[in-house]
């Protein structure tokens, strides 16, 4: 079975430079902070924390509660996340439009990246970040990929991420490339 990974991470002072960086380094991780857009705010909307969302966020602040080397870099124990329902349905749509359309990126086949998709959901972000990840079957399988990775490990060990949504799509397309897409989304709100 194919798997495949890749993060980014934006802040706000340096997005609008890194945008064109960052279209051609999907497989990199960078970060944006701090200008966010007028109006809106962090929507929580009404879902529900079911047990497989507790597993995700579970595993993600079991990782996060231990320092932990990301490649050349040693990242200390940080904070846990919270789960964040307007986050997961920016990381829902992402996985879903990939597992839809059989790509594998961080910019949708529209230009979209994750900034505009979480802006667009009224989530009014300091930092976000995202980490995709293409063909493993379990949660644990998925973060344990991410936490080998370094780019990944960083966005899950970042400390200026306080809240955090995931999802995971399957195609119905069995002609595509994975049969899995997910996707988790870190931010800090304004």
């Amino acid at each position: 079975m194919k798997s495949s990974v890749a993060e980014l991470v934006l802040t706000r002072p340096t997005v609008w430079a890194l945008v064109g960086l960052l279209m051609l380094m999907a497989s990199s991780g960078s970060w944006a902070a701090d200008k966010a857009p007028s109006g809106g705010s962090t929507s929580q909307g009404n879902c529900e924390l079911t047990d497989r969302k507790r597993e995700m966020l579970s595993r993600i602040n079991e990782a996060r509660s231990q320092a932990r080397q990301c490649g050349n870099q040693r990242s200390t124990a940080v904070e846990p996340l919270t789960w964040n329902c307007t986050l997961e349905a920016a990381a829902e749509t992402h996985s879903r439009d990939m597992a839809e359309n059989d790509y594998f990126s961080h910019t949708g086949p529209d230009g979209v990246g994750i900034q505009q998709r979480v802006g667009n959901r009224g989530y009014v972000w300091r930092t976000v970040g995202e980490n995709i990840a293409a063909g493993q079957a379990s949660i644990a399988a998925v973060i344990e990929g991410w936490l080998e990775s370094p780019g990944h490990c960083r966005n899950i060990m970042n400390d200026a991420f306080t809240e955090m949504g995931m999802a995971k799509a399957e195609p119905d397309d069995s002609g595509s490339t994975y049969s899995f897409y997910w996707t988790q989304v870190l931010a800090q709100p304004r």
